[in-house]
Order: structure tokens, then sequence, then C-alpha cells
């Protein structure tokens, strides 16, 4: 019976060690195959001065965006999926197009635009792919989905309204039925004539002192009346004089002409402009110099 006590007991705290020393359910190996990286921004998207700010839909804090060179971007998918918008994207950092409920926009890098819908979009900071994400500047997806953008004083905040969100409307033909056709016309001529070498911005920025003119009382208030005004019996534009006016203008200075149509502005309250290289005496020392773009120098009032 002794024999039988001492056996068990022998038993028992072989079991009991067992179970303490390493009898035990071993953890599966890790996998070999690696785990999917989740996206990270910091470090998946290219500085300098990079940092996340809070985007807010109709009040409610929905999404983060990021400050990239000094440029605010937004990813599509939360305010899509918001808004009930089907949306797809293929392309990379050179070229893209996006789908939003069918309608598709999209362009190269190396052009500085977008189209989608029958219209021209400015976009010289361009995109960026982080992962499987696409960004882009705030005010270009705020056009494409026709988000108002209420500023908050003070604030790194972006607040976005929905209130009248749709895909943006367009349509072939778009500027010639919602605009008048000399506007496009007369933009399109002098836009070459006086900056088809110029870089896109600066064939831009040629339009907007034309419009600028049309908005000044101090102008004539078309287009047309501008670009032929003889004030004091002075031509305005050299392309007047020697006739270049009239030569066919070839497809950017078109697609600049559509982009002063959207709005876009190149250089401010800008009345004037001249080539340095041809002399810039009474422009220097009679207006303020607002920008310089390729070749040519752009001027506002003094004091204005």
């Amino acid at each position: 019976m002794k024999l039988r006590h001492k056996a068990a007991a022998a038993a028992a705290a072989a079991l009991l060690s067992c179970w303490l020393c390493g009898c035990r359910r071993q953890e599966p190996e890790a996998s070999s195959s690696p785990a999917p990286q989740e996206l990270s921004l910091p470090t998946e998207r290219p500085s300098p001065g990079y940092r996340e700010f809070p985007v807010y839909f109709d009040g409610l804090l929905m999404d983060q965006g990021c400050i990239r060179d000094g440029e605010m971007y937004l990813s599509p998918g939360e305010i899509c999926s918001y808004l009930g918008i089907a949306w797809s994207w293929n392309g990379d950092e050179s070229a893209f197009t996006i789908s939003l409920d069918g309608t598709e926009f999209g362009g190269s890098r190396e052009d500085g635009y977008l189209s989608g819908n029958g219209r021209y979009f400015y976009a010289p900071e361009g995109w960026f792919t982080a992962g499987d994400k696409l960004y882009l500047p705030y005010e270009l997806l705020c056009r494409f989905l026709c988000l108002d953008v209420q500023p908050e004083e003070g604030s790194d905040a972006l607040y976005l309204s929905t209130l009248n969100a749709r895909v943006i409307p367009g349509g072939e033909d778009y500027y010639e039925l919602y605009f008048p056709s000399e506007e496009l016309f007369w933009l399109s001529q002098i836009i070459h004539a006086e900056a088809w070498q110029q870089p896109l911005a600066g064939q831009i920025g040629v339009g907007n002192v034309v419009l600028n003119r049309v908005d000044s009382p101090d102008f004539p208030s078309t287009v047309f009346d501008v670009i032929f005004d003889m004030d004091h019996n002075i031509i305005q534009f050299e392309p007047i004089s020697n006739g270049s006016v009239y030569s066919q203008p070839d497809e950017t200075a078109r697609i600049a002409a559509c982009l002063c149509l959207e709005g876009y502005n190149t250089v401010g309250d800008s009345l004037y402009f001249v080539n340095p290289a041809f002399g810039s005496g009474w422009f220097d020392s009679s207006l303020d110099l607002t920008v310089t773009i390729g070749d040519h120098n752009f001027y506002s009032v003094r004091g204005a």
C-alpha cells in the first residue's frame, strides 16, 4: 500500500511539473510571409514641412488631410463615401485618372492642368500618391465635388459644406455655351500672340491682365475692346500693331483662356505686363511689380 501511494504521489508530482514547466499548448510559429503594412502617412509621404490637419464635413470631424510643401491635400475616399459618390482612380506620380460617379478627370503632371467633363482645372502643385491612396490639392477636390470651403479664422482645420455637393457640371462645348463666344476667341488669340513661348502660368497671366482690365473702370468693358484699346492713341498690346493677334492659337493658348474663364489667376490684380528685355523703365518707375513669370514682369497700379 505504501508503495502504491508513493508511486501515485510520484506520478502526480511529475504531472504537475510537466504542466508548470513546458507541457503547455505551443503558440503557432509566426508566418514567414510579411504582414500587410498599414499606410504610414509621415513615412510614406515626402516632406519637408509635412503635418496633418483635421477636416470637418458639415461640422463633423470626419477626416485628416496633410500639408506638404505648404499645400493642403485631401484623399477623396472619406468625402466620397460621405456623399455616396462612387469613385476609383488609377495612375501614378506622373499621370492619373479619377472617376467620380462615372465622370472621368485626369491629366499629366507635365501639363500642369487636368481636364474632364469638358472643363479644365489648373493644377500647378500636382498631386501625389501614398500606398494605395491618391491625394489632391484640397481646392481641386472641392472643385470636382462642388464643395464650399468655410475657413475658420486662426485655425489649421478645414471646414467643408456639402450643401451644394455634386460632381461638377460641364459637357461638350461647355465654354462656348456658358461664356460669350468672343471672350474665348479673343483671349486665346492674345494669349497665343503675347505668350506662346511662355509657361502655362504666364499664359494664364496674360489672360488675367485682359480680364482685370475688363473689370477696371479705367479700361473698356469687353475683352475685344480691351485688346484693341488705343489709350491716347497708343496701342496697348504689340500684337495689334504687328498683326500677330490674328495668328491661329495653339491648344495650350486655348486651354489657358479656358482656365482664365474658370477663375484661375496667377498674377493677382495686375493690369500691365512687359518683357523687361525690351525695356521696363516706365513700368518699374510708375507701377508695383506683382510677379515675374517666364520672360514677363506683371505690374499692378502703385498703391492700389
